[in-house]
């Protein structure tokens, strides 16, 4: 856990002080990641507590004994929500089994041996969060990620080719904890547009893994009604509509002066009177409407502003902390 909170303050530091993006992947690009990682603890390395074949080989009467095993398999998806942040999902499987003769006893002088085999397999489900690195060149994505989520083992035993229930405890040795975690560094590089390779190292699940890419991009739909709250279309909105204000007023203000010459009596003072008022009242409109779009360039102002303080602020905090 402490591996974890160090990996993640990390992480979190560098995406303060550069505030920049990753060239590879960009915002709404969907990423696949088939892989086959190694090793497979439970079965390569006989002696840990956690391989099955360690748990064999202790037992003086058994011989015989072959184990296979798999590394760990899994697909790990992503979606990033901007350049530099992807969240997703990473299942990963891996399984080991052994078989052996054991000597179970010994009746006037004749020897009973069994014929055993064990399966165990464990399924891993964890959410996914990738931070990425500011990298120029666009064929290559850097990243380092945190997982947490589920972990599940399933125990099999046969003896003598049927499935049995074991009472003897051999898989007390093999607890479950329900959580896992993971930290990990890894990077892709893309051949093309759409496929590419990946490779992870990374602590709680496969040490090293590797694998294929594929991302695909997708577009958000608009939504009508959603550039009001964007500030930059905002402003795009409010200034087309203080210039169709504009182009109103100065074209009553022509109708206003074509009438006083065709008609020069008082009968256009009323209708005057009228396009006079017309005219004030756009131009109040168009006032407004600057005065919104000088308090959104404001609010812009003050959001950058803020922004570059607190990058300012973890600068320094970065600084500080060098020995």
């Amino acid at each position: 856990m402490k591996r974890i909170s160090a990996f993640a303050g990390s992480i979190l530091s560098i995406m303060l002080v550069f505030h920049a993006t990753g060239q590879a992947n960009t915002k709404w690009n969907l990423i696949n990641d088939p892989y086959y990682g190694f090793p497979n603890y439970t079965n390569l390395f006989p002696g840990l507590k956690s391989s099955i074949l360690g748990a064999v080989k202790d037992d003086e009467n058994v011989s015989n004994i072959d184990s296979r095993g798999s590394g760990p398999t899994g697909l790990r998806t992503e979606f990033m929500l901007n350049n530099w942040f992807g969240m997703g999902v990473d299942a990963i499987y891996s399984g080991s089994s052994v078989s052996y003769d054991r000597l179970d006893s010994i009746v006037d002088g004749i020897s009973y041996t069994n014929s055993y085999e064990r399966k165990m397999s464990r399924v891993r489900i964890q959410a996914r969060f990738n931070f990425h690195f500011p990298i120029k060149k666009k064929r290559l994505d850097m990243y380092g990620g945190i997982g947490i989520g589920s972990n599940a083992k399933y125990r099999t035993t046969f003896v003598n080719g049927v499935k049995t229930e074991d009472k003897t405890g051999f898989w007390s040795g093999f607890p479950t904890f329900p959580i896992s975690m993971r930290t990990c560094w890894g990077f892709r590089y893309y051949f093309s547009k759409f496929v590419g390779m990946n490779f992870e190292l990374g602590i709680g699940g496969p040490l090293v893994s590797t694998g294929v890419s594929s991302r695909f991009g997708f577009k958000v739909p608009k939504i009508p009604g959603m550039d009001n709250l964007n500030p930059d279309g905002a402003g795009d909105n409010l200034r087309k509509r203080a210039e169709d204000a504009k182009r109103k007023a100065e074209d009553a203000e022509k109708k206003k002066e074509e009438l006083e010459k065709k008609t020069g009596n008082s009968n256009t003072e009323e209708e005057g009177k009228k396009l006079e008022e017309e005219r004030i009242r756009l131009e109040k409109e168009r006032l407004k409407l600057e005065q919104e779009k000088l308090e959104l360039e404001k609010q812009r102002l003050e959001e950058e502003k803020k922004k570059l303080e607190e990058e300012k602020k973890a600068q320094e905090k970065k600084e500080e902390e060098k020995p």
